[in-house]
């Protein structure tokens, strides 16, 4: 059966969640309370976060874990794997506190932005160097029984691996498929960057480990011209099975998005 999570923020507020870090407590009531099955959680560092009492709190209400989201580091800390040595040194450390923190969540890790943003001319050798960077992340990873799923994004985002197809072609050829490493497949980058939704689900396979869910504008569902219940039904029929998980902007407002979620989710369901 699909699961569902919305994107809730634990340190510093982002637009992708309906609720401020100061609101964290009241956005995991509201999800158990709108019909979600867990959560995803942005964190950015470590600094002062207790994952045993996160843990605590998600096992409290029957809420998992879905994925940690990671990217705000690179914009609040300027920090990427395609970037210069002690920049990478610091983007690989974190990604051993991201693991270490999903092992105990039993979550999986975003690999999204902080990867880098790339450059056009040179994508197939940094695709290369990408794959070298990850390397001890990617072992680590399986060490501790964490899936990675690296994310496609949207070319106006990032220079490198934009597509469905490009992403999974990363995870496959350039990391040697490992079984800790799967896709996350986002439908507003989809929307821009793959030729149908259908052929995106296709070409990912056995890879697809999550799903974001933006509308076209990337407002809460509904709100632009994705037809999400296509899409759901495409996940269903290939017997997807992990989460689908929410990371719109609060648009067209957080009330809104706090209203129709619940709503959202249960029509879903019944398809």
């Amino acid at each position: 059966m699909i699961k569902f999570s919305p994107t809730l923020t634990l340190q510093y507020d982002t637009a992708f969640s309906p609720f401020t870090a100061a609101e964290f407590d009241q956005g995991l009531q509201w999800a158990k309370a709108s019909g979600f099955d867990g959560v995803e959680v942005c964190i950015s560092n470590y600094n002062g976060v207790d994952i045993p009492a996160l843990k605590a709190k998600l096992d409290a209400l029957q809420l998992g874990c879905s994925t940690l989201s990671t990217g705000q580091a690179r914009t609040l800390e300027k920090i990427a794997l395609l970037s210069d040595p002690v920049s990478v040194e610091r983007t690989q450390q974190r990604f051993y506190q991201h693991i270490d923190a999903a092992a105990v969540l039993g979550s999986k890790v975003t690999m999204g932005l902080l990867r880098g943003l790339g450059v056009p001319e040179h994508q197939e050798a940094q695709k290369k160097l990408l794959a070298e960077q990850m390397k001890p992340i990617v072992e680590y990873a399986d060490k501790k029984g964490v899936t990675i799923i690296f994310e496609g994004i949207n070319r106006y985002e990032t220079a490198l691996l934009c597509s469905a197809a490009e992403a999974a072609e990363f995870v496959r050829v350039y990391l040697g498929n490992p079984d800790c490493v799967g896709v996350l497949w986002d439908v507003f980058h989809a929307n821009i960057e793959d030729p149908s939704m259908e052929a995106a689900i296709e070409v990912i396979g056995d890879k697809l480990k999550h799903v974001h869910f933006a509308d076209s504008n990337r407002w809460f569902p509904g709100y632009g011209h994705i037809d999400f219940d296509g899409v759901y039904k495409m996940l269903k029929a290939r017997g997807y099975s992990e989460y689908c998980s929410f990371e719109c902007n609060n648009l067209p407002s957080v009330e809104a998005v706090r209203t129709n979620a619940g709503p959202f989710v249960r029509h879903l369901r019944a398809l």
